[in-house]
């Protein structure tokens, strides 16, 4: 499980998409907005971190809803990656735009 979580978090995109869910729950398309991606490609992503238990998915209709999986196991990577998010002005940026997207779809 080690490596399935490490292979996770050595891609931007996924690590951008943790910080992002930080926040809250966000729907796929919300989260295409902000990342500025297709649904595709960040569909994939989001299936890469819920196989490596960093994220968990419910369907509500016909929308998905991606939140941060909050468990005893990750909550010292997590609290990390907090720290290093905070430091870097890119994922800044995403929590900003995090806070003014569209909520296209609601639960």
């Amino acid at each position: 499980m080690l490596v399935t979580i490490c292979k996770a978090l050595s891609d931007e995109t996924r690590l951008r998409i943790i910080n992002i869910l930080f926040r809250r729950t966000f729907c796929v398309c919300e989260l295409q907005e902000i990342l500025e991606m297709s649904e595709p490609r960040v569909s994939r992503h989001l299936g890469i971190l819920k196989d490596a238990g960093l994220v968990n998915c419910e369907k509500h209709g016909k929308w998905y809803y991606y939140s941060i999986a909050n468990n005893k196991e990750n909550e010292y990577l997590f609290n990390y990656l907090k720290i290093m998010f905070s430091k870097n002005d890119i994922y800044k940026l995403d929590i900003e735009k995090s806070n003014n997207v569209n909520l296209a779809c609601k639960i």
